[in-house]
């Protein structure tokens, strides 16, 4: 596995004028678009969610010259059936109406458009072979019911961690080796209850599923048998 890309920046980190004055040149701006759009992929809990993640791509396709690009690739998501009249959640709620989390499988949707047009900041990417690895293994992985321990054990960090970073809640694992490839996203839920009132075990979260490709949204899943039931919840 390699690494040849250095973590992100939060937005509010990012300086964009000169010497901290004057006004910003366009590369400057598009830098901090940018830097704004990977925090809120990161963490799209804390952020308006859906809504903001297109707002910010819009503004990063205007700086970048190809809002026309941006806009087809709205549309290629309603042709797939991951965009409905609820947005992407829409899409994922025919999928996994049982399941709940802060943004983050929506936000793994938008980071691949992001990635393909080179708007994705990754911690670190993986060599093709490894990537080819995980991808042929989909099958394999998803077989049995697998947490997230096993996958890092595995396949290592992530390239982006979409979601919280604590050890329980639900939250969406991305792997990434070239924009040819595309990236393989890795939905986990979290077993914790927070309204329970007994003590819990510590246990990971578990994997439901396994999203890869462009094709029609259902298709691009692969599902473990956790996963599997919840598919077949009733969204309440």
């Amino acid at each position: 596995m390699t690494s040849n890309s250095a973590p992100s920046r939060g937005w509010n980190d990012l300086d964009v004028k000169t010497g901290g004055t004057g006004r910003p040149n366009l590369n400057e701006v598009r830098d901090y678009h940018v830097a704004r759009l990977n925090h809120a992929l990161r963490r799209p809990g804390m952020w308006a969610r859906e809504t903001t993640l297109r707002l910010f791509l819009d503004a990063v396709a205007f700086v970048d010259g190809i809002d026309q690009v941006w806009q087809a690739e709205c549309e290629q998501l309603r042709a797939r059936g991951a965009f409905t009249s609820l947005g992407v959640p829409g899409a994922f709620a025919r999928i996994l109406p049982g399941y709940h989390d802060d943004g983050a499988a929506v936000a793994s949707v938008y980071a691949d458009i992001a990635w393909r047009h080179g708007w994705l900041t990754v911690d670190r990417t993986l060599s093709a072979e490894d990537l080819q690895r995980l991808g042929d293994g989909v099958a394999h992985w998803c077989s049995r019911d697998r947490n997230l321990d096993e996958v890092l054990a595995e396949f290592g960090s992530p390239s982006v961690l979409l979601g919280p970073s604590d050890a329980r809640s639900s939250k969406t694992l991305v792997y990434a080796a070239n924009r040819a490839t595309g990236l393989i996203c890795l939905h986990f839920v979290g077993t914790h209850d927070r309204n329970a009132t007994k003590p819990q075990s510590e246990s990971p979260p578990a994997l439901l599923a396994i999203r890869h490709g462009d094709g029609v949204f259902a298709d691009t899943f692969t599902f473990t048998p956790t996963g599997t039931v919840y598919r077949q919840q009733v969204d309440r």
